[in-house]
């Protein structure tokens, strides 16, 4: 150590960290990459590395913070739907029941089939 230096317990920047990462598969999916692993002839973690850093994501449709957003207040409004179709059906008597409660169907099913798109 040089005369004025401090002695400090502070690595250099340039030092490399090791992360570790685990991850989980079926029997099936780790024969597929173990023999992918072999067919280039590397070890099974240095072929998942090398497919985690040089795939190609593709962006996603929905920013994901929104679409739970959106999910929630869908939720909300089904729930709010069948408390309409609850009072509907309980009062049988009026008229506009048999409408209302096709069109509540209706709306229902488009429901459906948004909460199904997004969560793909």
């Amino acid at each position: 150590m040089r005369e004025g230096e401090l002695m400090s317990n502070v690595k250099p920047t340039n030092e490399r960290q090791v992360k570790r990462i685990n991850f989980r598969l079926d029997q099936t999916e780790y024969t597929k990459l173990k023999l992918s692993a072999e067919t280039y002839g590397l070890t099974v973690s240095n072929y998942a590395k090398k497919l985690a850093l040089n795939s190609k994501l593709r962006q996603p449709y929905f920013d994901h913070t929104a679409t739970k957003e959106l999910l929630l207040e869908l939720s909300r409004q089904g729930t709010n739907l069948n408390q309409v179709a609850r009072q509907l059906n309980q009062q049988p008597e009026m008229p506009q029941t048999a409408q209302l409660l096709a069109a509540l169907q209706a709306t229902r099913e488009e429901y459906r089939k948004l909460w199904q798109q997004l969560q793909k």
